[in-house]
């Protein structure tokens, strides 16, 4: 450990002399992007990068209010299936050329794009004819997008669409430059030479791997340049809180967020770390293809033998809550006056039910254990938290007398796994890109490319799809109130707890604006 932590400082103090004269802050990210691919990223490091090199039709203000960014304005159609934005003049991109209406049609058209293989494809299809483009039923010509001209995009939509203006704001929908994609689809943004972007800030350099960085720089063609009064950004690429609240206290990170949560009581009450609003839920999921979990009642066995109290008290520590449901608290509920949460209840006990769990899974063929298959619960080697696992795998002994495994793999790899749903039992968590309850739900309908689970209910589908077409907000939170006890009665995922954000902010550091969502913005920073 001495040993790395002497590296990366001698790392930082090199290229922070070499930078003499410019205002430059560090940020540890954590870890290296699998991708900063705006239509097929759907990690928060990846959208952390993503949101400060790229840029919106709208964006998320440092407010958190979504505002005007590369549109000025948009006019809708009285029955709001017709939006057209007005694009603001002499827009450009990190290479100078200019960033035209056609652009943002094309970026759309990645998203939804079966080629492109995006997570996020289903949130496009509200979109004329998206959908079908999709399952190639359709040509993207019918997809309905159009540009009366280079600073007009008209999109049409198949229903009214709640969360436009968040879409809008959201990397999915932003703009691409087809030239620079379509020479290397797969790894144009690997590379800082060919990641052409068009938002604050653009990448100078990108070390990969663990203890590299990447550099963003000021963007001259941003739009919104004169506002923003930093040189450069260092995102340092350190994997271990210990470290990175080593080098923060050696003054080598200004900015972070990845604080050891034994350390969070103590730094804390010190005043060194502060606690900061998440919309983020930590849970398992299991594959509900693979046996024993193709059981519901198994899954429930395993879900219920979790004491989850124990876990926030003694293990992660710092201000989480344990999840009830597997929407957090902070999100919008029928009304403003009660969040999501609240008017939902709990849907699953915080302290364990053992007897229940031997029940159920006695019932299920398993009396005390018995019999019951070996399996391997997989997690990312870059969380930082090996104890939840071992946690997890003493309560599933000690309640169930089932033998449980354990298997780390490093990040990117572990995404893939994931994906693919090469897992029976696995580390998960979701941090909600809006403020809306479908943000997360939605990710286990059958279709949806985030369906880790490989999960299907038609119920559950087609309250989702009622909701996705509600325009009255209370209705449309009721469907989505009773999928989420659809999801939680047949539990394809187990809830742990309800994250909070630690952050560790140096003093000479001012304007970063961090989202419940995660995403750090340091287009308004700036030193004190």
């Amino acid at each position: 450990m001495r040993k790395i932590l002497t590296a990366v400082i001698i790392m930082l103090m090199s290229v922070s002399l070499s930078n003499a004269g410019e205002k430059e802050i560090v940020y540890n990210l954590g870890v290296d992007p699998q991708t900063i691919d705006p239509a097929v990223n759907y990690a928060l490091d990846g959208a952390i990068v993503i949101q400060n090199i790229f840029d919106g039709l709208l964006r998320e203000g440092l407010n958190g209010n979504i505002e005007p960014s590369c549109a000025e304005s948009w006019d809708v159609s009285a029955d709001g299936l017709k939006w057209t934005f007005h694009l603001r003049d002499n827009l450009k991109w990190s290479d100078g050329k200019p960033l035209k209406a056609s652009h943002f049609r094309d970026g759309i058209l990645r998203l939804v794009d079966p080629k492109s293989g995006s997570a996020y494809a289903s949130l496009g299809f509200f979109i004329k004819n998206a959908e079908s483009f999709y399952t190639e039923k359709a040509q993207s010509s019918d997809v309905g997008l159009s540009v009366p001209d280079e600073k007009t995009l008209v999109i049409e939509l198949e229903h009214v669409n709640p969360l436009m203006l968040y879409y809008m704001a959201f990397p999915a929908f932003f703009p691409a430059r087809m030239d620079i994609v379509n020479e290397n689809p797969r790894s144009w943004a690997a590379k800082p030479e060919t990641t052409i972007s068009n938002g604050a800030f653009r990448i100078e350099t990108w070390k990969h791997g663990s203890g590299g960085e990447i550099v963003i720089v000021k963007n001259p063609y941003y739009w919104d340049a004169e506002n923003v009064k930093i040189d450069r950004v260092r995102l340092v690429l350190i994997g271990d809180g210990n470290t990175a609240l080593a080098a923060f206290r050696a003054g080598r990170v200004d900015y972070m967020t990845t604080v050891p949560s034994l350390m969070r009581p103590i730094l804390f009450k010190r005043g060194e770390a502060f606690p900061e609003p998440s919309f983020s839920v930590a849970f398992i999921e299991f594959n509900v293809t693979r046996k024993p979990f193709d059981d519901v009642r198994v899954r429930r066995a395993f879900a219920l033998a979790i004491d989850r109290k124990v876990i926030t008290d003694k293990i992660v520590l710092g201000g989480h809550l344990p999840a009830t449901g597997i929407i957090c608290p902070l999100i919008p509920g029928r009304t403003d006056s009660e969040d999501f949460r609240t008017e939902g209840g709990e849907l699953i006990s915080p302290r364990a039910n053992v007897d229940e769990a031997r029940r159920l899974l006695a019932e299920a063929g398993y009396p005390e254990g018995r019999g019951f298959p070996e399996v391997v619960y997989k997690y990312s080697s870059s969380s930082g938290k090996k104890t939840i696992p071992e946690v997890l795998q003493g309560m599933w002994k000690t309640n169930l007398g089932v033998k449980v495994s354990l298997a780390n793999e490093e990040w990117k790899v572990y995404l893939s796994t994931r994906m693919k749903g090469d897992f029976e039992v696995a580390e998960a968590a979701w941090v909600m890109d809006f403020p809306d309850a479908a943000g997360l739900l939605e990710c286990y309908m059958t279709n949806s490319p985030n369906n880790d689970s490989r999960y299907s209910n038609p119920e559950f589908d087609s309250l989702m799809n009622r909701a996705s077409v509600e325009s009255d907000r209370a209705k449309r939170i009721d469907y989505l109130h009773e999928a989420e006890k659809i999801l939680m009665n047949d539990l394809p995922l187990a809830p742990l707890y309800f994250a909070s954000d630690a952050v560790m902010k140096s003093p000479r550091v001012k304007g970063i604006y961090k989202s419940p969502g995660g995403v750090v913005y340091f287009r308004g920073a700036d030193l004190n």
